[in-house]
């Protein structure tokens, strides 16, 4: 249940998550506090079904086959984890196996990274902060956003905080997490790549078998970058790497923002291939392919472009395509007004203005202040925030228990 800080900003309510408890007891604490706002969600399920198109004629029969059908996810550790929270909610388990997997295809989101330099602070100690918005039509899913901290205490470090996320209870992938020297946010990509009905038919059996838990859902890998189910498999992995795992990898399309402080990474993921973008001074990705959005003049692709490329947009999704290039483009417009700023200026000391976006940074405040705009922030904006994986902290914080105005 979302409170206010002193600065009269509503935040989520931090909970400890401890890793070294067996799966099934590790959120059993959070289901408990939150049991009557989990029970309420359990009308979700139809519209859900909605949602990815499906007629009301057939939520019935969905239903009982959800049931017979979703019993647990690829990972037994998550599935443990789901039944703690069903044994204590009471909610179905086939609820929450769909929520899971399918929360993450149908999210609207803004996630960036930029250079950040506080006032006084030389330029040595700028470092590169990764902000998120997460919106999505389901006003019931405000009441449960939660911040957990995530600690392992059978280890040698039993009071560090290993990993940060801010989530909904009840789903156990990482949508938006940090830990030091990585941040990642996950956004909704309404589009595919598949230039014959062959492609068609395997990237939606894809979905099909992740809903039957016969492979990973794309929130439970990246799970595995932040908070690692073997403790002793715990090393932060770079950037690079994670592109080299990621990209020929069978997921869900989606678009994922990748950052360890010094530089970010957007993979526009497809279902085994991805087009990969870097930059170290600002990148920011919303729900469309557009590569002239949302990226500095300094991010450079490291990964080969799909070669002929033909995009499906799914029922519905037109309108959401066209405000997510409103949302990406208000945004960068703020970079580049900067930036244009700081080139004046450097032209008028007789500098390069050309070799300005390199060190051009902006403020902490400044992030939030631009995260917390219209459109970046907007009706359907159920948190936003902003991440220093340096430091692997949860810089700020705010949820919307209302529709923003």
């Amino acid at each position: 249940m979302a409170f206010k800080d002193e600065n009269n900003t509503m935040v989520a309510p931090i909970y400890i998550i401890d890793l070294s408890l067996e799966p099934e007891n590790r959120y059993k604490a959070l289901a408990q506090a939150y049991k009557s706002q989990l029970q309420g969600l359990t009308s979700l399920f139809n519209s859900l079904l909605s949602d990815i198109g499906l007629s009301r004629f057939y939520h019935g029969p969905v239903s009982l086959l959800a049931r017979l059908l979703l019993r647990g996810l690829y990972s037994p550790a998550e599935t443990a984890e789901l039944r703690g929270i069903a044994k204590v909610s009471g909610v179905p388990m086939h609820l929450l196996v769909s929520f899971n997997v399918i929360l993450d295809c149908l999210m609207g989101c803004t996630s960036g990274a930029v250079k950040v330099l506080e006032a006084g602070r030389p330029t040595g100690q700028s470092r590169m902060l990764h902000f998120r918005t997460l919106d999505w039509s389901m006003d019931p899913l405000r009441s449960i956003i939660v911040q957990l901290e995530f600690v392992r205490s059978r280890s040698a470090t039993p009071g560090q905080i290993v990993a940060r996320s801010v989530t909904y209870v009840g789903f156990t992938g990482i949508l938006t997490g940090v830990r030091e020297e990585l941040s990642l946010s996950l956004n909704f990509r309404g589009v595919h790549n598949a230039a014959r009905r062959r492609d068609h038919a395997r990237f939606y059996l894809h979905h099909l078998l992740v809903l039957l838990g016969y492979r990973q859902s794309i929130s439970s890998i990246l799970r595995g970058y932040i908070t690692p189910e073997d403790p002793e498999d715990d090393q932060c992995k770079s950037l690079q790497e994670i592109s080299d795992e990621l990209v020929p990898r069978h997921t869900t399309a989606a678009y994922l923002l990748f950052c360890d402080g010094v530089s970010a990474m957007v993979i526009e993921k497809d279902y085994e291939t991805g087009v990969v973008r870097q930059s170290n001074t600002f990148i920011g990705v919303t729900n469309n392919d557009e590569e002239e959005f949302g990226c500095s003049n300094e991010a450079t692709p490291f990964a080969a472009q799909v070669s002929a490329k033909t995009s499906g947009v799914r029922a519905g999704m037109e309108a959401l395509i066209e405000e997510s290039r409103d949302r990406l483009d208000a945004i960068s417009l703020k970079w580049r007004a900067c930036l244009r700023k700081a080139r004046r200026k450097s032209k008028k000391e007789g500098k390069d203005p050309s070799q300005v976006e390199r060190t051009l940074a902006i403020t902490t405040d400044e992030v939030i202040e631009w995260v917390s705009a219209y459109p970046t922030t907007n009706e359907q904006t159920h948190f936003a925030t902003v991440m220093d994986p340096v430091n692997g902290q949860v810089v700020w914080t705010r949820t919307y228990p209302e529709p923003a105005e």
